[in-house]
């Protein structure tokens, strides 16, 4: 792609952002333009995109989104919204997991309902004429802008008014905890963010700094010219990483697959945790073939030895330490989603899992990366069942690959005939493709 322009477009036309706008709320991303386009600005135009939809199941379609040259120009175009996340191209979200408390959705949504006019990143610095709201992340109360007469948030030239400032910062001396109206005026010129933050304040309310918001994200600096050290900790993550148990939950492929059930010949599906399994008591038959795949060697062989050896969770957990150990993977048993593993456990038990095992008679372990790798050489005579999980929409794939690849591939996947295939997009969009008419 080759604008800010062409990559919204791009985002807006393939997925299903703003058709949900009765939560009347939305992601606002603004250009960086401290930064010129290129293959690195579309990296980080692509990682706030990405996590700033957030971990709903409904994907895109739970995230409003509005891509703005800058914040004038997005808040004419949100008068159906009373609330907006407001990124720069550069911010980086984090996910809902492992010990992680909250996300940044969290936190907004609390914003949504405490009346708040805005809270961001404020900086006061002592010798510059006034201060702002960094644009990195920013809650903003888009009903209370209105009310106040949608000042600018550009350059302004007149009489502000100076707030008191707290005494204490978040860090350095020019981050405040808050500010709050006072009786004193000044007259600036050109002040960024001056006629907003001044016409909050004369509305008597006080305007709050970040803070365990920030614990949520950080921002690339990305007119820096050095490495962003958090993101360089994202992009060399572990990847080797076992997935013992699903985040997928059964309960929705219960209500969902009904009308498939006994119908596939051939049912393709990752190695992780009891997906394939689960997939094919629900849609198999006694003949039907099992190929089971991973890009990751260690999560296929696991696979493997979990058909070979267990008979009961010590096995299985005997394997596990095994594979820690020797492959020096991590095994990711989703004990994060503790009422999800529940759910899962009274759908397919562990034990329904091991005793479903025994029962395939057909099936076969390949190493395959479907991103990258040729598609599924299917068979058009029989009828196959393709389930790519959440692969396309993996946050180790949007590190190395560009979003328009992804959904390239994964087009070329819904064409395949004799097939239904279901996973999310890149959009985190939940996809079924029936081509078995």
């Amino acid at each position: 792609m080759r604008s800010f322009n062409e990559f919204a477009e791009f985002v807006l036309k393939n997925s299903k952002h703003n058709t949900q706008k009765d939560t009347r709320r939305v992601h606002i991303i603004l250009d960086y333009p401290e930064l010129e386009w290129g293959d690195y600005y579309q990296y980080l135009m692509t990682l706030t995109w990405f996590t700033g939809i957030g971990a709903s199941n409904e994907g895109s379609k739970s995230c409003n989104l509005i891509f703005a040259k800058n914040l004038d120009e997005a808040v004419a175009q949100a008068d159906e919204y009373d609330h907006a996340l407001v990124s720069y191209v550069g911010t980086f979200y984090n996910a809902p997991h492992m010990n992680a408390i909250k996300t940044i959705h969290n936190y907004f949504e609390e914003f949504c309902s405490s009346g708040l006019p805005c809270q961001g990143h404020i900086l006061w610095h002592p010798n510059k004429q006034y201060g702002k709201l960094h644009l990195q992340s920013m809650f903003l109360n888009l009903k209370h802008w209105r009310t106040i007469g949608r000042p600018t948030f550009g350059v302004y030239t007149g009489r502000v008014m100076l707030p008191e400032i707290s005494r204490l910062n978040v860090h350095d001396d020019y981050t405040p905890l808050w500010l709050k109206p006072s009786n004193k005026f000044v007259n600036v010129e050109k002040a960024e963010m001056a006629e907003y933050i001044s016409r909050v304040l004369e509305d008597n309310k006080n305007i709050l700094n970040f803070d365990q918001q920030r614990n949520t994200k950080f921002f690339t600096y990305p007119k820096r010219n050095m490495k962003c050290e958090p993101l360089e900790f994202e992009r060399n993550k572990n990847s080797n990483i076992i997935y013992a148990r699903n985040n997928t939950i059964f309960r929705l492929y219960k209500e969902k697959l009904p009308k498939f059930k006994n119908k596939f010949d051939v049912i393709y599906a990752p190695a992780a945790g009891y997906i394939a399994e689960f997939l094919y008591q629900e849609l198999g038959h006694k003949d039907t073939e099992l190929v089971i795949y991973d890009n990751n060697k260690p999560s296929l062989l696991w696979k493997e030895r979990i058909y070979q050896l267990a008979e009961n969770s010590d096995d299985i957990n005997k394997i596990n330490k095994y594979f820690a150990k020797t492959y020096n993977s991590v095994i990711d048993q989703c004990e994060y989603k503790p009422k999800l593993n529940e759910e899962n456990e009274k759908i397919f038990s562990t034990q329904q899992w091991l005793d479903t095992i025994k029962k395939i008679k057909n099936h076969e372990f390949i190493q395959h990366d479907i991103v990258r790798d040729e598609l599924f050489n299917v068979d058009a005579n029989k009828k196959n069942y393709i389930h790519l999980s959440n692969i396309f929409s993996y946050m180790f794939l949007i590190h190395n690959m560009k979003i328009e690849d992804i959904h390239a591939q994964f087009q070329k996947y819904c064409q395949l005939p004799s097939s239904v295939i279901q996973g999310k997009n890149v959009f985190k969009d939940n996809i079924l493709v029936d081509n078995t008419h």
